[in-house]
């Protein structure tokens, strides 16, 4: 009971709180009524203030950018007078901004008056339009004097003789170069204006190029005509550091013009830049050409080196064509003009060997080696200096088509060889330039009155050609060749020992009995005959000696065996006689007829072909 009255007074507290709450609801709910109220009134009393508050807002804003407007298009209009000092003075090399934001002001003032069409800013255009014109008329001027500055030549060949590179520009100029063209090549067609920049680079460059190769080419005329050596040697002429010097600044030139140039102005100003350098070279190229082909026998070889120069060169060229965007025929030309001479030198070769036979002048009296041997053997060792040259040229005439009549029995070899390797056709043509010089020699050395002179001209010619096969022309050579040659120099050297055999004879013994024993007592006609052997044999060898003397080996190594064969033969036999007969009684005064001991008939044989009198 009590605990229900306890809950029953918490009702009542809970129902009196619960009516003051609803009375406070109804008084705040009626306040905010009255709110609402006068929130709507005020509502309608502003709003027409705001919006004419943001009318005004927006013609201020438009007032003021009109007032901006205008003051911009005044300050274009005097623009003319305030940029106008700056570009009369003209860029600073070392800061070009001022320069350059001068002109773009002046630029952009005139598409935006251009843009308003407005009758009052024609004569500002018009101002603006010659203030840009005399902008980029002086910045072409200015990109002419700073590259001419930049362009001073040099002389290539210190710098390929050190194997590095040539100079370009140095970095600063180059992008100064560069900001200029971009500049040149921008704004031009904008003012109804065609700039000769680019002309004005090749101008420039072409002149550097060409002032730079001058010496070169010059050289390259020079060496090929002041040469020490009567005959061409490899590498003598200028020609081929001309080329080398040519290509590297040809490439370092590509190499600036992309750096100073536009891109699609790149490959003309580097083509013009480089034409006259080349013109030049091919017609260096062509002045050497004709030389040779005034000159075969002795300048052939320069034609030869210029053609490995330039092949060896012909990736580099076509490079050079393709970045210049233009294939140079001329050059394909002088290749072509020099290949005609080569081939042209294989039968001119051949035919001059051959035209020997029935020449007789300049036949050395000697029998020492004669001019043709050592002359062809030269010309067949410079041929060894450009085998691949070589190879190609003979591989274009067909192995046997030397230009010489069928009829030579040189040629009677089975043409189906025409087909045959590089390496064999080069042994063929050696082998018959051989031939025809062995023809001509015997040719030759029949017109000698004294066999033993001939044999000695054909002994000395023969070993000089056989130790050059073996010292320089194994490898393009078969080894039958060799063999034949070999087997001459015996024979010759056989046939000039054949030559003493009439004054060894004097040496035979006769003075034997029945059963080889020697004859103890000599009789008035046995003494007699012994004297007639001492005395043929002194005179005999007297005058074979004072002839044969006369004649020349000027190999030492042969020499030395032709004398040791002599030897071999005449000193036994003269030491056998001499033994013999020199202490008999062939005569009361032998001294008369002993006119040698064997060490001073030794000492005599010694001496024979050495040049002294």
């Amino acid at each position: 009971m009590e605990r229900l009255d306890e809950e029953s007074a918490d009702l009542d507290f809970l129902e009196e709180n619960l009516r003051k709450t609803e009375a406070l609801t109804e008084k705040m709910t009626s306040m905010l009524n009255v709110f609402d109220d006068r929130l709507v009134r005020l509502e309608a009393s502003i709003l027409p203030i705001h919006k004419s508050t943001q009318t005004l807002s927006k013609l201020v804003d438009n007032i003021d950018k009109t007032r901006g407007g205008v003051l911009e298009i005044i300050g274009y209009f005097e623009l003319v007078e305030r940029e106008e000092m700056t570009i009369k003075r003209g860029p600073n090399e070392n800061d070009l901004e001022p320069y350059l934001n001068s002109i773009n002001k002046c630029n952009k003032a005139m598409e935006i008056l251009g843009s308003m069409r407005l009758k009052s800013s024609e004569k500002v255009l018009g101002q603006l339009k010659q203030i840009l014109k005399a902008a980029i008329l002086q910045l072409e001027d200015i990109f002419r004097q700073w590259l001419v500055s930049r362009s001073t030549p040099i002389e290539p060949l210190a710098y390929i003789a050190k194997s590095t590179d040539i100079p370009g520009i140095p970095p600063g100029p180059l992008k100064n170069l560069a900001t200029l063209s971009s500049y040149l090549a921008t704004y031009s067609p904008e003012l109804g204006y065609s700039s000769d920049f680019v002309k004005a680079y090749i101008d420039v460059r072409s002149n550097y190029l060409v002032k730079s190769l001058t010496l070169l080419a010059q050289a390259s005329i020079s060496t090929a005509e002041k040469r020490s050596t009567p005959v061409y040697e490899k590498g003598t002429c200028g020609f081929n550091s001309y080329t080398d010097a040519l290509l590297k600044m040809f490439k370092k030139e590509h190499e600036v013009a992309e750096s100073i140039l536009t891109h699609e102005h790149v490959a003309a100003g580097f083509r013009g830049a480089i034409q006259q350098s080349f013109d030049n070279f091919v017609e260096i190229g062509k002045t050497l050409n004709n030389r040779v082909k005034k000159n075969m026998q002795t300048d052939v070889f320069l034609a030869f080196d210029m053609m490995e120069s330039l092949n060896k060169n012909t990736g580099s060229f076509e490079e050079v064509f393709r970045l210049a965007g233009k294939k140079d025929s001329s050059y394909a030309d002088l290749l072509h003009l020099l290949r005609a001479v080569a081939l042209r030198s294989f039968p001119e070769f051949l035919d001059d060997i051959k035209s020997h036979r029935t020449k007789t002048s300049g036949l050395p009296n000697d029998g020492t080696v004669h001019e043709l041997t050592i002359t062809t053997l030269q010309q067949l060792k410079r041929l060894t200096d450009y085998p691949e040259t070589v190879e190609s040229m003979l591989l274009t005439l067909g192995d046997g088509n030397w230009n010489i009549s069928e009829k030579d029995p040189l040629f009677s070899r089975d043409k189906s060889g025409r087909g045959a390797s590089g390496n064999i056709i080069v042994k063929h043509y050696f082998g018959d330039i051989l031939e025809s010089l062995s023809q001509s020699l015997d040719s030759k050395a029949k017109t000698y009155k004294k066999s033993a002179l001939t044999s000695i001209f054909l002994l000395n010619n023969y070993h000089y050609i056989l130790k050059s096969i073996r010292s320089q022309f194994l490898s393009v050579l078969d080894s039958e060749i060799e063999f034949k040659y070999d087997k001459l120099v015996k024979k010759y050297n056989d046939a000039y020992q054949d030559s003493w055999k009439s004054c060894f004879g004097n040496l035979l013994d006769y003075t034997y009995v029945r059963g080889g024993s020697f004859k103890t007592t000599l009789g008035s006609n046995d003494k007699q005959t012994v004297k007639e052997k001492f005395k043929n044999f002194n005179t005999e060898f007297d005058e074979l000696y004072k002839v044969h003397k006369g004649y020349a080996i000027p190999d030492l190594e042969l020499r030395i065996q032709v004398i040791k064969d002599i030897r071999d033969v005449l000193i036994p036999m003269y030491n056998r006689f001499l033994e013999k007969y020199q202490q008999s009684e062939f005569s009361k005064n032998p001294t008369k007829y002993i006119k040698y001991d064997s060490q001073l008939l030794e000492n005599v044989v010694n001496r024979l072909f050495d040049g002294s009198i």
